[in-house]
C-alpha cells in the first residue's frame, strides 16, 4: 500500500486588522494543489491555508512532509518568521517557496535564501509543473539533486545553483481549477475576494514592473470555457462585493469581451460583485471600450501612464499610445458612463518635478476621474532594481512600512510571532530630490482629496472651463499656506509633513529596529501608521472642512478667471456636497440659479446667472451613512484596506440629490 503525502500549502495573508472579506482567495496555491492532486490523485493530501494561526495549528497536530510558502512583498516577513517556527518544529519537513517577490539576479537570490534560511528549494516562474514533479522526486527518496526538476533554485553553501528553465508555452494545457474542483469553497465561503486569471503574463516589458518576469514576456492563455465555468461557478457560491481580474492585460484578447459579459451576468442575475477589478491593455483600446460598457458601473478602466515624458519613457521602456488618442477614448469612456482611472509614479529615472506636474496636468485637463500617484517602490525581478540602473540614475533608497500588513499570530503552545512587511522605495534620483518628493507629497494630497475624492471636482472642472488647471490651484494654495495664509490649514499641513517625514527610515536595519520596541509595535497593531492620504482625508473631512472650503474659494476669487456670480454660485453647491464628517445631513435644499446647469463651453461666453432659484435637495445616501459608521469604529483596524479590497471609497461620503432635476448626473455632465 502506497504512502500518502502530507503537504501543506499556505498563501499567508496578515489578519491581525482586516477580516476575511478584505482577504483575496489564495488563488496561486489552488492551482497548485489542483494540478498535484490531479497528477498524483491519492498518493498526496493538500490542504491550503490563508490564516497564519490556523497554519500553525494545523503544522502541529499534522506535522507535514512538504510544505510551501508562496511568496508576495506583502506576506515576505511572515513568510520568514512563521517559515523558520517550522523548520525549528519540523526540521526533517522539506520546505519550498515560489512567487513573484523574488529577483532573477543570482546575488539577489543567494541573498533571499541566505535570509530566508529555512527554504530548502525555490520553484521559479510558474509552480505546477516543478512543484508535481519535485514532490515526485521527494517521495521516491533518493534525493539525488542532479534529478531534480526544472525551474529549481537552491543554496548549496555558499553558491547558488539551480537547474534548467522549462520553455513555456503560448497555450496552459492541462491546468485544472481550483475553483471547479471545489478548492477554494471554505475561502469563497467567508466572503473572501474571488480573483480570475485568464491569462498569465504581460508581453510588455517595463523597466519598473516586474509582471511580465516570470512569463519571459508572454501571454500565455488558460482555457477559455474553463475560465468561463469559472465565472459561472464562483458567482454561485460568492457574496464578496469586490472581484479583480488578475490578467496584466484584460481586453489583449478578443474573448476578453465575452468573459466580461459573463461577469455582467452574474452581476445582474445575482446583484454581486458590485465592483470588478481589471487592469486594461494599452494598445486595444476600441476593445476595452465594449469592455467598459459591459461591465459599466462595475468597472473603473484603468489606463494606465506613469509618465508622459518622452525621454522618462524611453528609459522605462514604455510606449504610451498618443496624448491625442487618449483624449478621444477617455471621452468615449465618459459617454458610456465609466468612471476612468490612471497612474502616475515618481521619481521614475530622468523624470523633474516639471515633467511630472506637466503630465498630472495633462492628465487633469483631460478629465481622468481618478489619477492616483505612486513613490516608486523598487520590485523584485525589474530592471529598476538592478545594481546598474542603480548606479546610473544615481537612485537613493530609502524603506516604509507597508500599511496594514503586521500582526501578532500565536502558536499552539501560546509563542507569540511577530511579524510586519515593508518596501524599498526610491526616494532621490539625478533628476529629483527627496526635498522634491516631500513637497509633491502635499500635492498629491490635494489631488487625492479635491480631485479623486471629487470633495471639490465640479469646482474644478468649473476652472477648467475657464482654462484653470487644478494643478495651478494646489500649487497657489501650497504656496499660501507657505506664506502664511490660511494659518489652520498651517497647521494641518504641518503635521501631514511631520508624518510623511517620519514614515521613512533610512536603512532596513533602522526599521526593523524602531519595531523591535515594544511601544513601537503596539502603536503599529493599533493602526496609528495608517496611510496618510486615507487617514488625512479623513481628518480633513472631519475637522478641517470649512478651512478647506475658504482657501479653495479664496485661490478661485485670486485667479478672476470666473465671473464672480457664477463662482459663488459653483462654490456653493460644491461646498454642499460634502459636508463636515460628523453631520447627519438629514434632508438639505441648496437653491441655484435655475440656468446654472446649461453653462458649458458654448455658452460660457455670454453666460449670465439667473435671478431666479431652483432647489436641489441633497440626503445623506446609504453608502454614506455605511462608510461614517466605518470610520467611526475604525480604530484598531486597517481603513485603507477595507477602502481598497470592499469597493468603498471616500468618494462615497458625498451627498446625492433626491429630486427628478438628477443634480448629480446634470452637474456632472455640465462639468
Amino acid at each position: 500500500m502506497r504512502s500518502v503525502t502530507k503537504i501543506m500549502l499556505a498563501d499567508l495573508a496578515h489578519t491581525h486588522s482586516v477580516s476575511d472579506r478584505s482577504l483575496p482567495t489564495p488563488l496561486s496555491i489552488g492551482y497548485i494543489k489542483a494540478y498535484a492532486v490531479d497528477a498524483l490523485g491519492d498518493d498526496v493530501d493538500i490542504k491550503l491555508f490563508k490564516h497564519p494561526e490556523r497554519f500553525l495549528a494545523a503544522i502541529e497536530q499534522e506535522r507535514p512532509v512538504i510544505v510551501g510558502f508562496a511568496n508576495y512583498g506583502w506576506n515576505e516577513n511572515l513568510n520568514l518568521v512563521i517559515g523558520r517556527h517550522v523548520r525549528r518544529l519540523l526540521p526533517d519537513t522539506l520546505i519550498v517557496a515560489g512567487g513573484p517577490n523574488i529577483d532573477v539576479a543570482e546575488a539577489s537570490r543567494a541573498a533571499f535564501l541566505k535570509r530566508h534560511d529555512y527554504i530548502d528549494y525555490l520553484v521559479i516562474d510558474g509552480g505546477e509543473e516543478p512543484f508535481t514533479e519535485l514532490v515526485l522526486w521527494h517521495r521516491e527518496g533518493s534525493r539525488d539533486i542532479d534529478q531534480l526538476p526544472s525551474n529549481i533554485v537552491w543554496r548549496d553553501g555558499g553558491h547558488i545553483r539551480q537547474t534548467p528553465e522549462r520553455p513555456l508555452k503560448k497555450i496552459i494545457e492541462h491546468l485544472p481549477s481550483p475553483y471547479l474542483m471545489g478548492y477554494l469553497d471554505e475561502f469563497l465561503a467567508t466572503g473572501m475576494i474571488p480573483l480570475f486569471e485568464t491569462n498569465c503574463g504581460c508581453p510588455f516589458r517595463r523597466t519598473f514592473c516586474a509582471w511580465g518576469a516570470a512569463s519571459k514576456d508572454l501571454v500565455r492563455r488558460i482555457d477559455f470555457d474553463q475560465a468561463l465555468a469559472e465565472i459561472a461557478y464562483v458567482g454561485e457560491r460568492s457574496d464578496a462585493a469586490n472581484w479583480i481580474i488578475c490578467d496584466a492585460n484584460f481586453g489583449i484578447l478578443p474573448r476578453d469581451i465575452e468573459i466580461a459579459k459573463a461577469i455582467r451576468k452574474v452581476k445582474d442575475e445575482r446583484g454581486y460583485p458590485n465592483k470588478c477589478h481589471v487592469w486594461l491593455a494599452k494598445n486595444v483600446t476600441e476593445r476595452n471600450l465594449v469592455i467598459g460598457e459591459i461591465l459599466s458601473e462595475m468597472v473603473e478602466p484603468v489606463m494606465a501612464i506613469q509618465s508622459l515624458d518622452k525621454e522618462v519613457l524611453k528609459h522605462i521602456k514604455r510606449d504610451n499610445i498618443s496624448t491625442d488618442t487618449y483624449a478621444q477614448y477617455q471621452k468615449k469612456f465618459h459617454r458610456i458612463g465609466s468612471r476612468t482611472y490612471s497612474d502616475l509614479i515618481v521619481p521614475l529615472p530622468a523624470e523633474t518635478i516639471d515633467t511630472h506636474l506637466a503630465a498630472l496636468r495633462t492628465l487633469l485637463e483631460l478629465g481622468v476621474n481618478i489619477v492616483q500617484n505612486h513613490n516608486m517602490r523598487l520590485l523584485a525581478g525589474a530592471e529598476t532594481n538592478s545594481q546598474e540602473t542603480r548606479g546610473r540614475f544615481q537612485f537613493k533608497t530609502r524603506y516604509r512600512l507597508i500599511h496594514g500588513d503586521a500582526g501578532i499570530y500565536r502558536t499552539p503552545d501560546g509563542a507569540a510571532l511577530k511579524a510586519f512587511e515593508y518596501e524599498e522605495s526610491l526616494r532621490s534620483t539625478d533628476t529629483m530630490l527627496e526635498q522634491g518628493l516631500f513637497y509633491l507629497r502635499k500635492l498629491h494630497f490635494l489631488v487625492d482629496l479635491c480631485w479623486n475624492i471629487e470633495v471639490y471636482k465640479p469646482l474644478l472642472s468649473l476652472g477648467l472651463l475657464y482654462g484653470i488647471s487644478p494643478v495651478d490651484v494646489f500649487t497657489q494654495l501650497l504656496k499660501g499656506i507657505e506664506s502664511g495664509e490660511h494659518k489652520e490649514l498651517g497647521v494641518f499641513f504641518a503635521d501631514f509633513h511631520r508624518k510623511s517625514e517620519t514614515e521613512w527610515f533610512d536603512s532596513e536595519q533602522e526599521i526593523l529596529d524602531y519595531f523591535a520596541d515594544e511601544t513601537n509595535y503596539n502603536r503599529l497593531l493599533n493602526q496609528e501608521f495608517e496611510k496618510l492620504n486615507i487617514q488625512h482625508s479623513a481628518i480633513a473631512l472631519l475637522d478641517y472642512k470649512a478651512a478647506f472650503d475658504r482657501a479653495i474659494g479664496d485661490v478661485f476669487a485670486k485667479a478672476g478667471a470666473i465671473p464672480a456670480d457664477v463662482l459663488a454660485e459653483a462654490a456653493k453647491i460644491t461646498f454642499a456636497l460634502f459636508p463636515p464628517l460628523e453631520d447627519e445631513a438629514g434632508e438639505k435644499p441648496i437653491e441655484i440659479p435655475s440656468n446654472l446647469l446649461t453653462l458649458d463651453e458654448a455658452t460660457m461666453g455670454q453666460f449670465l446667472a439667473a435671478t431666479d432659484k431652483k432647489a436641489i435637495y441633497l440626503k445623506d445616501p446609504a453608502a454614506r451613512k455605511h462608510l461614517r459608521q466605518t470610520i467611526s469604529s475604525a480604530r484598531g483596524t486597517t481603513l485603507s484596506k477595507i477602502l481598497n479590497t470592499q469597493a468603498f471609497s471616500l468618494r462615497d461620503l458625498k451627498l446625492a440629490s433626491t429630486d427628478s432635476y438628477r443634480f448629480d448626473q446634470a452637474f456632472r455632465r455640465m462639468i
